[in-house]
C-alpha cells in the first residue's frame, strides 16, 4: 500500500459524499416559462398584480411557489413579476448571510502595556 492510496477515495464513496442540486437555467427555465405562459391571465403569486398574455416576457418570471431554497420543487411555478421574483431572492440571500454573522463585541477592553523605551 503507497503513499498515494491513503488519500484516494473510491469513486462511488466521493459520488455519494457530495451534495448536489440541479441547477435551474436553459431548458429548465424555458419549459417553466412555456408552462407559465399558458396559465395566463394570472395574478402576481408575492403582490397580486394582474400578468398578461400582452405583457412582454421581460416583464415576467417564471417563479416558484416555495422556494427552492426552503425545499421548493421544479413543478411548483407560477407567473411573478420580474422585480418581485428578484427581490424575495435577495431577501433569502440577505437573511442567510445575515444569520451566518457573528454579532460583535460591545465592550472590548484593551490591556495596557508599559512603554518599553
Amino acid at each position: 500500500m503507497g503513499q498515494d492510496s491513503l488519500f484516494e477515495i473510491p469513486e462511488s464513496e466521493a459520488r455519494e459524499s457530495r451534495i448536489v442540486r440541479a441547477k435551474w437555467g436553459g431548458r429548465k427555465s424555458t419549459n417553466a416559462r412555456a408552462t407559465c405562459r399558458l396559465m395566463l391571465p394570472h395574478a402576481c403569486r408575492k403582490c397580486g398584480g394582474m400578468i398578461t398574455a400582452e405583457d412582454p416576457e421581460s416583464t415576467w418570471h417564471a417563479g416558484h411557489r416555495e422556494d427552492r431554497v426552503a425545499g421548493g420543487t421544479e413543478d411548483g411555478i407560477e407567473p411573478e413579476h420580474a422585480h418581485c421574483n428578484t427581490s424575495a431572492g435577495g431577501k433569502i440571500g440577505a437573511a442567510m448571510t445575515n444569520a451566518q454573522r457573528t454579532p460583535k463585541a460591545t465592550h472590548i477592553t484593551r490591556e495596557r502595556t508599559p512603554q518599553w523605551w
